[in-house]
């Protein structure tokens, strides 16, 4: 997302001058405010292109791309696959099944890896194409999605395939926040197996990304499938699945990343680093992140030993009221949905943290449990926001053997889905679902508690 300020800035010389000046300070600054939130979210750059991207140009989040679709994503450098993702939703080719062959899988436990952290890595940035040719390979000429998509030109460009599970994300996102690029609600395929019959799709309604599995006993798997089940705790329709047409460049270099593996090292690292993933950190529990660099929340994420692991927490202080005290508030800048998409990112967890917290007061609760923790002298812990809380999931719990003492069960995120409700993720399929803010345990967990598992930045 590109936010510019032209202004010619004049010194006030009277107190008619110094008044603009002051309203127009205010709005600049808040404009920068804004502008580094979002940079610090990926949702925009700081070089403004002087020559056009579609036309061979630097390219920013928003840009019109060589493929006549909108950039979502800049890694910032060139990557293995690429730099930079462009996203075309596309009209036609609506209702397609997500394989020829929807009752077996893409993957088989052998020398690369078993299946499961194959399906776990075919999520990230950067795995679209890579599990879009699969999908083509093992359908043998039967109709796919992926394959529609694999033989098409759209805008003189042939490289388009179906996106990953992340990489449609951004483009949910993206949309979420700056209202391109323009499309349908609904259900949208993605090329990530979920397991050997289930396939992820995301809802545009509100973003969240479904494998089918709670709907299991009702349908042996989703790949076969023409358009979404009905959900029973969505209101959402059943309606064909949609497709988005995505392509990256420029040409990557250098061999695939596999972020998600994590084994434990055996080192301790420090608040200064270096760390790699899997070492133990300052506060005694395991690395599960890197961004690489340092970025505004720091460079690390730890997860919280696993004698910290709690069931049974609200997310909400009850004796507070939803309306009289909400989370998020519209504002001239964003609105309150806005807030809620950004506080799903990485690096935001102790962000919402603080801001639930100065919202609910003191009481037992999910978020006032994290920020009150003291682990081997480390008191900065704090409730992880969605996408933080997926990083660790994906890493310490989908492993080959679990990390880190994580259970099965819902854990509590520290994003807000809406007045009511807060981002959860079920520990199993990996699924991300809103639960009532009040809610301990139920039908919709099976019986289970919910349980909190906080996280720390450093570096």
């Amino acid at each position: 997302m590109q936010f510019y300020e032209v202004a010619r800035i004049i010194v006030p010389t009277t107190m008619t001058d110094m008044s603009r000046f002051s309203r127009h300070l205010s709005s600049v600054v808040a404009v920068v405010v804004v502008t580094h939130l979002l940079i610090a979210l990926g949702l925009t750059s700081t070089v403004r292109a002087a020559t056009s991207c579609a036309q061979g140009g630097a390219c920013v989040v928003g840009s019109i791309g060589p493929g006549g679709g909108i950039v979502v994503y800049d890694a910032g450098s060139l990557r293995w696959w690429g730099r930079y993702l462009e996203a075309r939703p596309l009209k036609y080719g609506r209702g397609l099944v997500w394989s020829g062959i929807p009752t077996e899988s893409l993957y088989k436990n052998d020398a690369i890896g078993v299946a499961k952290r194959q399906r776990i890595n075919a999520k990230q940035i950067g795995m679209g194409l890579t599990n879009s040719r699969l999908i083509v390979e093992q359908s043998n000429g039967a109709p796919s999605a992926a394959g529609y998509i694999l033989n098409r030109v759209i805008g003189g460009e042939s490289d388009w395939y179906l996106p990953s599970k992340d990489e449609l994300n951004v483009v949910y996102n993206l949309r979420a926040v700056r209202k391109i690029p323009r499309m349908d609600t609904g259900p949208y395929w993605t090329s990530t197996e979920a397991a050997v019959t289930y396939a992820w799709y995301q809802l545009f309604q509100d973003g969240t990304q479904y494998t089918e599995d709670s709907n299991i006993g009702k349908v042996d798997g989703n790949k076969g499938l023409t358009k979404n089940m009905r959900h029973a705790f969505s209101g959402f329709p059943s309606t064909p699945f949609r497709l988005v047409a995505m392509r990256a460049f420029p040409q990557g270099t250098g061999l695939p990343e596999a972020p998600y593996s994590a084994s434990l090292t055996g080192n301790t690292c420090s608040d200064s680093g270096p760390c790699v993933v899997g070492d133990l950190g300052p506060g005694g529990g395991i690395v599960f992140y890197d961004a690489g660099v340092h970025k505004t929340w720091g460079r690390y994420l730890e997860a919280a030993p696993e004698s910290t692991d709690i069931a049974g927490l609200r997310w909400k202080n009850i004796k507070v009221s939803y309306r009289a005290r909400p989370i998020y508030k519209n504002t001239k800048l964003l609105s309150a949905q806005v807030q809620r998409v950004m506080s799903k990112s990485i690096g935001m967890g102790a962000k919402n943290t603080r801001t639930i917290v100065k919202t609910y007061g003191i009481a037992r609760y999910a978020a006032r449990y994290s920020q009150d923790l003291v682990v081997n002298g480390v008191s900065d812990w704090f409730l992880p926001s969605a996408d933080e809380l997926d990083v660790m999931f994906n890493v310490l719990y989908a492993n080959t053997s679990v990390l880190g003492g994580l259970r099965k069960g819902f854990y509590w995120t520290s994003s807000e889905y809406d007045y009511n409700n807060a981002w959860t993720q079920t520990f199993g399929s990996g699924q991300q679902f809103d639960r009532e803010k009040p809610f301990i345990r139920g039908e919709e967990t099976g019986g289970r508690s919910l349980r909190v598992r906080a996280i720390r930045a450093f570096g």
